[in-house]
């Protein structure tokens, strides 16, 4: 798979990303442009403005996040101060106190923010799995849906515990409803709704085969041995390299006898 750090990456339709370790993306709604999270290093609250004023000929206006670990928020502090307001489900403003970087307009199910025309972000709360605060997010114009850290080019998004194993499944079986073109993913390359659909099934093939060989006594290079990750997803982003293995070490932390 394909991953050039700090690429910027035109979606169409006014949605843009620069994909990086941590991504970063912004909407253009025609009346001000929204983005995506807000990073890992405050420091790059000014280079993202830059980028967005650069792309769009417009500003920064809105802060919308997709959940709150800290990797996704630091910049907020900078932009909120600057007049951007920060919005969030109520689970991520219950989370943040008096931080300055805390939401300023917070949402219990799902939320609107609206543009000109039909530019719009559409936010639904699917917490529960990866982090009690995850949201997706829909921008039907451009057909671009950000699933955050819901999806990791192969790495198991939590802790697969019998609940957040079907709260998983429940969620990225919602995910596959939508005709996406493009996939925004809060770490690495651009993805769709076909490798969405590809990790689905590769999870419950996971969950089926590597609990019995833990039963077995059988150690995580054991089963790596013969396990090894699909040719299939040999391409994907970093899953050769260590995803895979840490998947089987995730899957024995909570079945092994």
């Amino acid at each position: 798979m394909a991953f050039v750090e700090n690429e910027i990456v035109d979606l169409g339709n006014g949605v843009w990303i620069r994909v990086a370790v941590d991504n970063i993306s912004w909407c253009n709604l025609g009346n001000g442009v929204a983005v995506i999270d807000a990073l890992e290093d405050p420091a790059q609250a000014d280079v993202v403005r830059g980028l967005i004023q650069q792309t769009t000929d417009s500003d920064l206006k809105w802060v919308v996040t997709t959940h709150w670990d800290a990797d996704h928020i630091s910049c907020n502090p900078q932009w909120r101060r600057e007049g951007a307001p920060v919005i969030a489900h109520q689970s991520c403003a219950d989370s943040a106190g008096d931080w300055d970087g805390r939401p300023d307009i917070s949402y219990s199910e799902k939320a609107v923010l609206q543009g000109t025309k039909n530019h719009r972000i559409e936010m639904e709360w699917v917490g529960g799995t990866h982090t009690p605060w995850d949201c997706i997010l829909w921008m039907p114009h451009a057909k671009v849906l950000h699933i955050a850290d819901l999806f990791g080019w192969g790495l198991i998004p939590c802790k697969p515990t019998p609940a957040k194993v079907e709260r998983l499944r429940e969620v990225l079986g919602k995910v596959l409803l939508y005709d996406a073109d493009h996939v925004i993913c809060g770490h690495g390359p651009v993805t769709s709704i076909s490798h969405v659909k590809r990790f689905l099934n590769y999870f419950n093939q996971m969950l089926n085969d590597v609990p019995p060989l833990l039963k077995d006594g059988l150690s995580v290079d054991e089963i790596e041995k013969q396990i090894p990750p699909p040719a299939d997803m040999h391409d994907w982003w970093r899953f050769v390299d260590w995803k895979h293995r840490k998947n089987i070490e995730l899957i024995q932390e909570h079945y092994a006898p």
